[in-house]
């Protein structure tokens, strides 16, 4: 029998650091993305778009999304990408590998968008995901919050402009809310390295 390894993104070999004799830092990071960044990304998510069929009456009970996945090489939005998560890491100093999926989601108000309460981690490729990617690309919307669970047990409510990116380590308990009104429009991303030890 082979063994099968992850392919390495060349970007991560030269600018993703950890430093072994520094701790990893668990947390949520808020990382600024260039005004402008965020309408070029939803060109290309309009353009180079594969729209994924999620569909399903079990599927729909607890996430309720329209899904489109981008490429995660040679692309407007990796790269941004790439360069937010090389700053992110300076704080989380996790080992990384690359990009792992991209996918652009929207989220509709006549649907009753929302995505209940989930980690990011799992069984499978999901076991090597270390950090987590949500950028909204749109303002205008109502309902639709980000929120995850604190260290005290309450609800923390994150809600970015489309200049700031928002991070967090993979296995933080997080939902979406309900959307009420509009259409919020979002990269979600995830960020693989070897297996947490």
């Amino acid at each position: 029998m082979s063994n099968i390894s992850t392919l390495h993104s060349d970007f991560f070999k030269k600018n993703i650091i950890c430093d072994l004799n520094k701790p990893q830092v668990y947390g949520i990071l808020q990382v600024p993305i260039q005004d402008g960044y965020a309408e070029l990304a939803l060109q290309e998510a309009y353009k180079d778009g594969i729209e994924v069929d999620y569909k399903t009456k079990e599927f729909k009970k607890y996430r309720a999304v329209e899904q489109w996945r981008l490429s995660t090489t040679d692309s407007f939005v990796s790269e941004v990408l790439n360069n937010a998560i090389a700053q992110a890491n300076k704080t989380y100093n996790y080992k990384l590998s690359k990009i792992q999926d991209i996918q652009y989601l929207e989220y509709h108000a006549d649907l009753e968008a929302k995505y209940d309460w989930h980690v990011d981690i799992g069984d499978g490729l999901k076991a090597n995901r270390k950090i987590s990617i949500s950028w909204v690309l749109n303002q205008g919307f109502v309902g639709g919050n980000l929120e995850f669970f604190s260290d005290a047990g309450e609800i923390v409510q994150v809600n970015p402009n489309p200049n700031i990116l928002v991070s967090f380590t993979s296995f933080f308990n997080h939902q979406i809310t309900p959307l009420k009104a509009g259409c919020r429009k979002v990269i979600v991303a995830w960020i693989e390295g070897p297996s947490w030890k």
